[in-house]
């Protein structure tokens, strides 16, 4: 039986840790299963560099993690690693909002290598962005700035179109569909559970990425759109969270992070 309540609010506090090295963080986790094993697509944020990119977490049935390694890489900052498959193949739409763009990445591959297939949009502050195909229409969620002193909150857009593979999206009429700083931001892949479609989203109404909510969206048109919160998970469930951000779930894996202070060395 899914049960998001049961799942995420009593037992957030058994999920098994697992820390990166200490001179780095892991965070915005999207999952992929292929055959045995799950890969966990991540923005790697070195503290040297003050720059990430997307590295890729191997994770066998049993929970160990096999490697870590980086996939994609640019000249600026690149997280939340969208990654989908279509027709037979693996995509990555990354948060890229220092160039001002949505670029798309086809996997030449998998999970290792990537090469840039073009920009879904460009000249936008564009966060998280997030795709789902639906009723046989491409629908492209993201968080739009209004200016660059505002990041990072922003405000959800909806856009869609037939082809995923295209830089002519059309805005949905609503328009930012939804304002609220609380549940705006997108927090990892909508899902489907039990017939019904799931969009996380992050609570920034404390502080940016404080914790995430779980909404069922209840209608999604070229006209309308209405969801209802479902579920809220914030800091709480170990003294050392400060925050947690975004929700991942593939197969029997669920997925979350989570801010912690810690000493570097």
């Amino acid at each position: 039986m899914f049960d998001l309540n049961k799942d995420l609010s009593f037992l957030v506090h058994q999920f098994k840790e697992v820390f990166p090295p200490k001179d780095r963080f892991w965070a915005d986790p999207i999952v992929i299963r292929t055959g045995d094993f799950y890969y966990i697509f991540v923005e790697e944020y070195i503290y040297k560099s003050k720059k990430g990119h997307i590295a890729c977490l191997k994770m066998d049935q049993q929970g160990k993690i096999k490697d870590s390694i980086p996939v994609l890489e640019e000249e600026y900052h690149l997280s939340y690693p969208f990654v989908f498959e279509w027709r037979g193949n693996y995509y990555m739409v990354p948060e890229s909002v220092e160039a001002n763009t949505i670029g798309l990445y086809e996997c030449v591959e998998f999970p290792h290598r990537w090469k840039f297939k073009l920009n879904l949009m460009e000249n936008v502050l564009a966060v998280d962005t997030t795709l789902l195909f639906y009723q046989e229409k491409w629908w492209l969620f993201t968080g739009i700035a209004k200016n660059e002193a505002s990041l990072p909150f922003v405000e959800l857009f909806l856009f869609f179109s037939n082809d995923p593979f295209t830089n002519q999206w059309t805005p949905h009429p609503q328009n930012p569909i939804i304002a609220d700083v609380k549940k705006a931001r997108p927090a990892g892949s909508l899902f489907v559970g039990n017939g019904k479609i799931f969009r996380p989203s992050q609570d920034c109404s404390k502080t940016y990425g404080y914790g995430f909510d779980l909404n069922e969206i209840l209608l999604l048109s070229e006209f309308e759109y209405r969801e209802k919160l479902v579920v809220s998970v914030t800091p709480g469930w170990d003294k050392k969270v400060e925050a947690t951000h975004t929700f991942a779930r593939n197969g029997h894996l669920t997925v979350i992070d989570a801010f912690m202070r810690r000493r570097k060395l």
